[in-house]
């Protein structure tokens, strides 16, 4: 059997800091019971540019509107998702808010999109996760930003 081919995808990732500098990650657990970090943000329909789409995640996963971004950077990584190949063009947007009690409504993204916890890592605390955490450089890239 031939491999598939890749599904190009578009996505929009948030970068949240709060005051001690730390990052905010959901852990997600996947179909087949594996976890793994990574920031706040998703697909990007059709119809919308990755700044609308950060926008849309930010209230859809946290509650926030209207919130000021900043774009940070972009990449493109390979990933399989259930048995498909993604290639996937992502945009980053520093979002500076403080993050609001989570309603019920965002609570229901959470569960629909398999996201299980959130917290506030540290970059030295991300060094020594043991689950995986995306982007694989985020360490560097937050270093990047903060200086």
């Amino acid at each position: 059997m031939g491999l598939k081919e890749a599904e190009q995808r578009r996505a929009s990732r948030l970068i949240i800091l709060d005051h001690e500098g730390r990052v905010l990650l959901f852990r997600h657990a996947d179909r087949d019971g594996g976890t793994f970090w990574a920031p706040p943000g998703g697909g990007v329909k059709a119809e919308e540019t990755f700044e609308e789409a950060a926008l849309r995640e930010a209230d859809e996963e946290l509650g926030l509107k209207g919130c000021p971004i900043k774009w940070l950077w972009e990449r493109w990584t390979d990933f399989v998702y259930i048995d498909t190949p993604v290639h996937q063009h992502e945009s980053y947007f520093l979002l500076k808010a403080e993050i609001p009690p989570l309603s019920a409504e965002v609570l229901d993204t959470h569960e629909r999109e398999g996201i299980v916890e959130m917290r506030w890592w540290a970059a030295s605390a991300i060094d020594e996760a043991r689950e995986p955490v995306f982007p694989e450089d985020i360490v560097s890239e937050l270093k990047r930003i903060s200086n």
